[in-house]
């Protein structure tokens, strides 16, 4: 009876140690998304609609995000609509040859970044969906030109979408203060919390969604870095915490997939 008792009193205590975040070891957990769903991209103010309707290269409301001479193509975006009006981010001219395509859907937002491939014909525009304090949420744009060199979206990905591949592939485990992250199952890297007057880690730490950047300089690449929630109050923390990324593979069904797990401080 006594050993029973003593091995009672050892499963309560393991049980208890499995509720609290100090005592989590190497058990794997999946990260949370901070969106519930689709952000989708919005409707274009009416300003912006009537400003891109007959817009020129040479209109000086304009500015330059990516210009290939030796391809003949460039990416434009509006920088507001009129002294008066803001364009809210939304508006941008794609330009092949002496083709223009007004593209006033996609949200550019502040810092716009734009490559042209001529090897495949793909051109990759980035923009911002969210822009504030502490989050930039982008969104990739895959467009391609038709015969007469008019500029099409042939895809695009959805910060829900990415958000939620990647909370499929990402797990994380926290030891003492110590938050290892896993790619797949294999581990990525460790990072060490300093934060020690928030309270400690909620059960749900590790979040992503706030901060979704992308890589256009070769193959499109996604960049996340996952914020920590603390017992004082739902608001993510990104010190101390690494980003990491995937290279993000478009797959024959129009859809992707994600490959090549890194992660930095």
């Amino acid at each position: 009876m006594k050993q029973m008792k003593q091995w009672l009193m050892v499963a309560a205590v393991v049980a208890l140690c499995g509720m609290m975040t100090g005592c989590k070891g190497n058990a794997q957990r999946p990260v949370n998304g901070t969106f519930e769903g689709l952000i989708g991209k919005g409707t274009p103010p009416e300003a912006v609609l009537d400003a891109t309707k007959k817009l020129a290269v040479t209109d000086e409301r304009l500015e330059t995000v990516m210009e290939d001479k030796a391809s003949g193509v460039a990416v434009y975006s509006l920088m507001n609509c009129s002294d008066e009006v803001s364009c809210e981010g939304y508006g941008m001219l794609i330009a092949k040859g002496d083709v223009p395509t007004a593209m006033p859907q996609i949200r550019h937002g502040r810092m716009p970044r734009a490559r042209y491939d001529a090897t495949t014909g793909d051109l990759w525009i980035v923009g911002s969906d969210i822009e504030g304090t502490g989050i930039n949420v982008e969104r990739p744009y895959l467009l391609r030109f038709d015969a007469d060199g008019h500029a099409e979206i042939a895809g695009e990905i959805d910060p829900y979408e990415i958000q939620q591949a990647l909370c499929k592939a990402l797990t994380y485990s926290i030891d003492g203060q110590e938050i290892t992250f896993y790619a797949e199952g294999k581990e990525l890297i460790k990072a060490t919390n300093t934060m020690v007057d928030m309270g400690g880690f909620m059960d749900d730490a590790i979040y992503i969604g706030e901060q979704i950047a992308y890589g256009i300089e070769g193959p499109l690449t996604v960049h996340v870095t996952p914020g920590v929630n603390f017992v004082v109050g739902k608001v993510l923390h990104y010190d101390d915490m690494p980003t990491i990324s995937a290279t993000v593979i478009r797959t024959d069904d129009g859809n992707f997939k994600l490959s090549d797990f890194k992660a930095e401080r």
